[in-house]
């Protein structure tokens, strides 16, 4: 009898294992048809969250807003993603002769400090930026969003049907459970879901656009080339946890070392950018988000490292959102619930239904 329950758990953990290693194939080969799907997916969250916040204003009658609410989220985030489009291609435009000289603007620097101090900086740093390329992160991002627009149409006609689907979602609900019980907590888990991704998706970018507006204001206040730009990389970077604050950072500090004679000013301007991700990072937005993002934090950067593998730098934007939406699916289940509380950062989870 003792046999045959280690033999079962054998063949479950196999299966368990078996499984997991065909879904992660799988998202890993059809990572150019699924990202524009998951793109698509995510902005048809934040238009339902800002159709939401439209609904809220006071001048609007209910009857009007329930109208116009979802027309003119759809309009403004695709007006301001054509705009988005248009200044990539303008920074690419006006800052490629910068962008693939700044890596031997950096070995340049690097030999005068050893110079300087007589200390050999040479090898270890050369070493560093060899592995760390400042141009070719530069341009992973840019290149990264340049992918995402060059799928505009693809993903514009995805987040389309999906608006358009989701009026019959309801109908659809009632007739997959019939019984009152399994719809009640099929419904909970959609819009459990639905409410923590929308307030993710919509306080981030809300933080995000305030990071990327504020970096903007200090590189032009120090007179920083291509202050537009490095405003938009702190924008977009906000979106990867921990790593993206750090190099948001990093790339306008090291930019400003080139640049600047005075070493004083890279000082200053260095420690401009750490507060504003320091306050915004570490008291406004989880003041803002609460305890609904509420996933480990090693939880986070595992996830950042295995969905950047699989889909690249689109993946790293993904991985909070899909493990959000992970973390609440996994809670409304018994057989799942502990491996929800193992992902969640204190170990409380949303209640079942």
């Amino acid at each position: 009898m003792e046999n045959i329950q280690k033999d079962t758990n054998f063949a479950k953990a196999f299966y368990f294992f078996a499984f997991m290693f065909l879904v992660v194939y799988a998202l890993n080969s059809l990572s150019a048809i699924l990202t524009p799907i998951a793109i698509a997916i995510l902005i048809w969250f934040l238009i339902n969250a800002l159709a939401s916040q439209i609904k809220r204003l006071p001048f609007l009658s209910p009857k009007v807003a329930d109208i116009v609410a979802i027309p003119l989220s759809l309009i403004f985030i695709v007006y301001f993603m054509i705009e988005i489009g248009s200044f990539i291609t303008s920074s690419m435009m006006s800052l490629s002769s910068t962008i693939s000289q700044l890596d031997g603007k950096v070995n340049a620097l690097i030999e005068k400090l050893t110079l300087m101090t007589s200390i050999d900086f040479t090898t270890p740093l050369q070493k560093f930026f060899q592995e760390f390329s400042l141009s070719s992160v530069i341009n992973k991002v840019i290149s990264a969003f340049s992918a995402i627009f060059s799928n505009l149409i693809q993903i514009f006609l995805y987040v389309l049907f999906l608006l358009i689907d989701q009026q019959f979602f309801k109908a659809k609900i009632n007739a997959l459970f019939p019984k009152k019980e399994a719809k009640e907590k099929a419904t909970h888990i959609l819009t459990s879901i639905s409410k923590g991704v929308k307030t993710y998706i919509f306080i981030t970018t809300l933080i995000s656009l305030l990071t990327g507006f504020l970096t903007f204001v200090v590189c032009e206040i120090f007179s920083l080339q291509g202050a537009v730009l490095w405003g938009f990389i702190a924008f977009v970077l906000n979106f990867i946890p921990t790593i993206g604050s750090i190099i948001a950072v990093l790339i306008p500090a090291i930019f400003a070392l080139i640049q600047f004679p005075l070493i004083s000013d890279v000082l200053f301007l260095t420690l401009c950018l750490v507060l504003i991700q320091f306050v915004i990072g570490n008291i406004i937005y989880p003041k803002l988000m609460g305890d609904k993002l509420n996933i480990s934090q090693f939880v986070v950067i595992l996830s950042l490292v295995i969905w950047g593998a699989m889909w690249g730098t689109i993946g790293m934007f993904l991985s909070v959102p899909l493990m959000m939406i992970l973390l609440i699916s996994l809670s409304q289940f018994d057989s799942t619930r502990n491996l929800a509380i193992l992902i969640s950062g204190d170990g409380k989870i949303l209640d079942k239904k």
